[in-house]
């Protein structure tokens, strides 16, 4: 049987001679999302990556730059997709760090936005489940009110009001995906599952926080897969929510830890840890982006044991 490796060869290959890759502008390539989107699409299309960073281990076009610096000469003319990525998304930072938050995640939301009106190039931004703050009824639609508890929240919703007015204004193919509590391989240390996992490899001591508040997580290649959707089956404004539709709490995830691994964990709780006004209980209503033919395909034990093999590789 042909490798995985192999397959993905090919399959280029076959594109290239039938010449329909289309370019795909992706920001923020090097961080946890870019880097599993990116090998992703690599067979399919032709990618140029933007960030601020290069990757060592990337095969695509990459291109180092601040995404609110970055200027339309600095990118090919004909990219058909601008899936936009970059930002800041360690709550603590932005609160400390506001005027730098909102230089990245907003201004260069906005640069990127008129990179993408002047290119005519379709536009999918990365948003996040803060935006909806305390919920007042669960699951959580896309409808639901919206409210900036945080810095990092008030960046997001500011890029979110910009995109619908690049849409409506512009006559711009936009969606937004909200995503809800991803994890996975090369997940950012400031995640709720990688400080547990990386605290579990060491020790099996865990110092944690709230460990009843409640999340819905997502694992990673399923949020690939909805970007994939979203890019050819929605035009005009759209709003997505992507999340498993259900909530695990952060103390069933360690007992789902000591069932894969058949090691007792003890958990320690550290009031220093524990965010303020966090959210006790949170989940996705996932009905529209269902409409268009996509669900969560990775269980949260299949997703837990994978991002384990991961760190404990790396």
């Amino acid at each position: 049987m042909l490798n995985v490796f192999l397959k993905r060869l090919i399959l280029k290959k076959v594109c290239l001679i039938l010449n329909i890759l289309k370019k795909i502008l992706v920001t923020g390539h090097t961080g946890f999302l870019g880097s599993h989107l990116t090998e992703y699409m690599e067979p399919f299309f032709s990618v140029f990556g933007v960030s601020d960073k290069i990757s060592d281990n990337s095969k695509i076009t990459q291109i180092q730059k601040e995404i609110q610096n970055l200027e339309i000469n600095d990118i090919p003319s004909d990219i058909s997709y601008i899936i936009h990525l970059a930002a800041i998304t360690d709550i603590q930072y932005c609160q400390s760090n506001p005027t730098k938050c909102f230089d990245v995640n907003v201004n260069g939301t906005q640069n990127m936005l008129e990179i993408s009106r002047k290119l005519n190039s379709k536009f999918i931004f990365l948003s996040t489940s803060h935006v909806y703050g305390f919920p007042k009824y669960l699951p959580i639609n896309e409808d639901h009110p919206t409210s900036g508890t945080s810095i990092y929240s008030a960046s997001k919703l500011a890029s979110e009001l910009l995109c619908e007015a690049y849409s409506k204004s512009y006559n711009l193919d936009c969606s937004i995906l909200r995503l809800f509590s991803v994890y996975g391989p090369n997940s950012p240390q400031h995640l709720v599952t990688s400080k547990i996992i990386s605290q579990f490899l060491k020790n099996p001591v865990l110092e944690l926080g709230n460990t009843s508040s409640k999340r819905d997580f997502i694992f990673v290649n399923d949020v690939i897969s909805a970007i994939r959707l979203v890019m050819d089956k929605s035009t005009g404004f759209k709003i997505f929510n992507v999340g498993n539709g259900k909530s695990n709490s952060i103390l069933e995830l360690c007992k789902l830890l000591e069932h894969i691994t058949n090691k007792k964990i003890t958990i320690k709780s550290d009031p220093s840890v524990v965010r303020k006004n966090d959210v006790e209980e949170i989940y996705s209503d996932i009905s529209r982006i269902r409409e268009l033919g996509w669900h969560p395909t990775v269980s949260m034990k299949e997703g837990l044991q994978t991002t384990l093999n991961w760190f404990q590789k790396n």
